[in-house]
C-alpha cells in the first residue's frame, strides 16, 4: 500500500518538478524567445528538451495508474459509477500528456496543441467527476479540491479569453502557425494563467494522495 501513496505524490511532483526545472533551464540559458512564455515553449533543443519529455511522458503513465489505483481503491466507498467515468478520463488525460511530451510545440504545433488542450480541459473533467464521485471524503481534501478546481477554472477561462482576444487582432493565425511575437501582448497574460492552471491541477492531484491514504486505513 505505501506503493499507492507514493504513486500519488509522483503524479503531482513529477510534472511539478518538470515545469519548474525546464522553465528555468529555458530562461537561464537564454533559450526563451520572449518572456513570459508559455510551458511548451521550453520544451527546446537541448537539455531542457529531454527533461520535459522524459518528464512529462512519464508523469502520463503515472497519471493512468494512478486514476485505476483511485478506482480500485476508492469504488467502494464511492459513487461507483462516477468512479468508471473517472477512470476512462484519467486514462485519456494520461495517453495524452504523454503524447503532448512525443509532439514538441515547434514541430508538431497541431498535435501538440490539441494533446495539451486535451490534459486541461479532461484533467479539469477529472478532478471534478472525481471529487463528486467520493462522496465520503475527508474534509481536508474536499477543501483543498475547492480552492484546486475552482483556481483550475479560472485559469482556463482567463487562458483562453486572452488568446481569444490575440487571435481577434490576427485572425490569419486562428488555424495554427503563430507569430508568437505578435500574440506576445497576450501571451503576457495566459502563460501566468497557463502556470497556475498546471499548478492548480497539480494541487487537485495531491488531493487524491489524501483519498489514497484513507483507502490504505479503512483496508488495514
Amino acid at each position: 500500500m505505501i506503493e499507492n501513496r507514493m504513486a500519488a505524490r509522483v503524479a503531482w511532483s513529477l510534472p511539478l518538478a518538470t515545469v519548474i526545472l525546464t522553465s528555468a533551464i529555458h530562461l537561464l540559458t537564454g533559450n526563451y524567445r520572449d518572456f513570459p512564455f508559455f510551458i511548451s515553449e521550453a520544451d527546446y533543443p537541448g537539455l531542457e528538451r529531454i527533461v520535459f519529455k522524459t518528464g512529462f511522458f512519464i508523469n502520463g503513465i503515472v497519471l493512468i495508474y494512478v486514476s485505476w489505483l483511485l478506482f480500485q481503491s476508492c469504488k467502494s466507498r464511492a459513487r461507483w459509477y462516477l468512479m468508471h467515468v473517472s477512470l476512462a478520463i484519467g486514462i485519456i488525460v494520461g495517453t495524452n500528456l504523454s503524447l503532448m511530451a512525443v509532439w514538441d510545440v515547434y514541430d508538431y504545433e497541431r498535435l501538440h496543441v490539441f494533446t495539451a488542450s486535451n490534459v486541461f480541459q479532461f484533467g479539469l473533467l477529472w478532478g471534478i467527476v472525481t471529487h463528486i464521485a467520493l462522496k465520503d471524503a475527508n474534509d481536508a481534501s474536499k477543501n483543498l479540491r475547492y480552492a484546486s478546481i475552482s483556481c483550475t477554472v479560472i485559469a482556463f477561462l482567463g487562458m483562453i479569453y486572452s488568446i481569444r482576444l490575440g487571435l481577434e487582432q490576427y485572425p490569419e493565425f486562428v488555424d495554427g502557425n503563430w507569430d508568437l511575437d505578435k500574440m506576445q501582448p497576450w501571451i503576457n497574460w495566459a502563460a501566468p494563467l497557463e502556470y497556475l492552471l498546471v499548478f492548480s491541477l497539480m494541487l487537485t492531484l495531491k488531493s487524491f494522495e489524501h483519498e489514497l491514504e484513507a483507502a490504505v486505513h479503512d483496508s488495514a
